[in-house]
């Protein structure tokens, strides 16, 4: 059955331009797919995406204040304010069914943005997708924000998904310094609250070479599904997005329940 529409308004079309980047405009999608990078991360970690998705998927990848044209906007510290804020821009476009998918830090965003949505009379959902993060009761209290310049700056570096010429460039990571470590200490400091488990799919993907998170870890994301769990191993490292695309075009190309 056709969704009702949210109602738009002035306010809700402007939250929805400046958190949200729609680089191949879809008509009339059979899917929304929402996009959350990893600490630092904006919405072109994910643009290059929007050429290799089904045809009938838009992507919705989130921009953050702190990066890319919202540089000099506050930046988030508290998980709760940013889901709220998240949660009314993406609202507008949960007219229709959609996926919620995040890497790294933005995986922990992206499940507090699905309960939120539930909880909110949002019933769209169609699949959670977590990559490269261990489940939530497998999180430690490891404060990489905290950690002194030089060592965050090689910690960061491990993680991958930093292109070279900025970690090479002093200027560059002063720069990003508070938006990573605000990202950091976003994740790291929020409580884990257990709630009940989502009651669509939930996708884990990782990979084998990863330093930080390994098999044991993803499987704890079993424990937020009452569905379905598939959990995607690969030959990568940390940073798994490129060897995750056919994986996420894949999901998304089997027919969501309005469609059967």
């Amino acid at each position: 059955m056709a969704r009702v529409s949210p109602a738009w308004g002035p306010r809700g079309l402007l939250a929805a331009k400046r958190w949200i980047v729609r680089p191949r405009r879809v008509p009339e999608p059979r899917l929304r797919l929402f996009c959350i990078a990893h600490a630092g991360g904006g919405a072109a970690a994910f643009t290059p995406w929007a050429k290799r998705l089904p045809f009938d998927v838009e992507l919705c990848a989130i921009r953050f204040p702190g990066r890319e044209n919202r540089i000099d906007e506050p930046l988030f510290e508290d998980l709760q304010s940013l889901v709220g804020e998240l949660e009314r821009a993406v609202t507008p476009l949960t007219d229709r069914p959609f996926a919620i998918l995040g890497h790294c830090s933005g995986s922990v965003v992206g499940l507090e943005l699905a309960r939120r949505l539930r909880e909110s009379g949002r019933d769209g959902l169609t699949a959670l997708i977590v990559s490269s993060i261990p489940g939530p009761d497998r999180r430690t209290s490891e404060a990489v924000h905290l950690l002194p310049r030089d060592e965050f700056f090689a910690r960061v570096a491990r993680y991958g998904g930093i292109d070279a010429t900025v970690l090479d460039s002093p200027e560059l990571m002063e720069m990003f310094e508070a938006t990573l470590r605000a990202d950091f200490r976003m994740v790291e400091e929020a409580p884990h609250v257990p709630a009940r488990p989502l009651d669509v799919p939930v996708v884990a993907v990782g990979g084998r070479d990863d330093p930080f998170v390994n098999r044991e870890d993803l499987e704890a994301w079993r424990k937020e599904t009452s569905a379905d769990f598939t959990l995607h191993h690969l030959d990568a490292g940390h940073f798994v997005l490129e060897e995750a695309m056919e994986i996420v075009a894949d999901t998304l190309l089997r027919p969501t329940p309005e469609a059967m």
